[in-house]
């Protein structure tokens, strides 16, 4: 039994169960909308603070944020830490940014605009702690870690997602319809567990009580919109499909609706090492 499981093929199994996902190659926030909408939301800020006050970092380390986004957890981590470097793709991201950190008067922050896949070990540096914020979407999850694990001095921290996602269950709901086969979900974190596990490494896992993100839609436009940015639509395509659930789905309040988010998030640690396991992998 446990000779079968060392088989597996775990970072294999997470490529094929991406690349099922994917509606486009595009990256999602390389679109200023997407990018500044995810930005505005203040229950993301919120929980990134929240995040970053239980990760209760050296503030004489240096932190290394993959996926950093609008700064979410890369501005607060700055005015707990010596320095923070942020590796981000996409430019109207990095905009936010940027204006948060000259909002704050923040100068130890280096960003690197480039995917985690480009950036050299000598680029991104060695840092006592390094984290990956729900920007796990790597076809080479093993490399991607790897790489995460070398740099990595004291800790490595992701977080992901345990169980279907709120924005896949709207896919699995209406994909059938739209495009006339099953949603293909996400790889989650109980492949990286176990990839990690197989290189001789036993990360921490905690779910996350507090994180959640319900999204609220000022008004009918706006919630028509994210679907069809979800569903990867344009122009009219099946609005009445889309109307009715978000009638029969969503719940209103205060004239504006809300789409509750029951997303299981978790956080994985572990201390980095280079096991033998890890060595003959790459």
């Amino acid at each position: 039994m446990w000779c079968e499981i060392d088989m597996i093929d775990w970072n294999q199994i997470w490529k094929d169960a991406l690349l099922a996902s994917r509606l486009t190659d595009d990256n999602y926030y390389d679109q200023e909308e997407r990018a500044n909408s995810y930005d505005r939301s203040e229950n993301i800020r919120t929980d990134g603070e929240r995040r970053v006050t239980a990760l209760d970092p050296d503030p004489f380390w240096s932190v290394l944020d993959i996926g950093a986004g609008p700064g979410t957890l890369a501005v607060p981590l700055a005015r707990r830490v010596g320095r923070v470097t942020a590796v981000e793709p996409s430019r109207p991201m990095i905009r936010c940014l940027e204006r948060h950190l000259a909002e704050d008067k923040l100068s130890n922050v280096k960003i690197i605009n480039s995917r985690w896949e480009d950036v050299s070990l000598e680029e991104a540096g060695r840092h006592e702690l390094v984290i990956a914020s729900y920007s796990l979407n790597f076809e080479d999850i093993g490399e991607a870690l790897w790489k995460m694990n070398r740099l990595a001095s004291q800790r490595v921290c992701l977080y992901w997602f345990a169980g279907i996602t709120s924005w896949e269950e709207v896919r699995m709901d209406l994909f059938p319809q739209i495009y006339g086969r099953e949603y293909s979900a996400y790889p989650k974190i109980n492949i990286i567990y176990n990839l990690l596990y197989g290189w001789g490494l036993y990360p921490d896992v905690e779910v996350l009580q507090q994180t959640a993100f319900p999204r609220i839609f000022a008004d009918y436009h706006e919630a028509l919109s994210y679907l069809k940015s979800t569903l990867n639509l344009s122009g009219r395509d099946h609005e009445m499909l889309l109307h009715n659930y978000i009638e029969d789905r969503w719940r209103r309040e205060d004239g504006r609706l809300v789409m509750e988010d029951g997303t299981i998030y978790v956080k994985l640690s572990w201390r980095p090492e280079l096991s033998a396991q890890m060595s003959g992998e790459r």
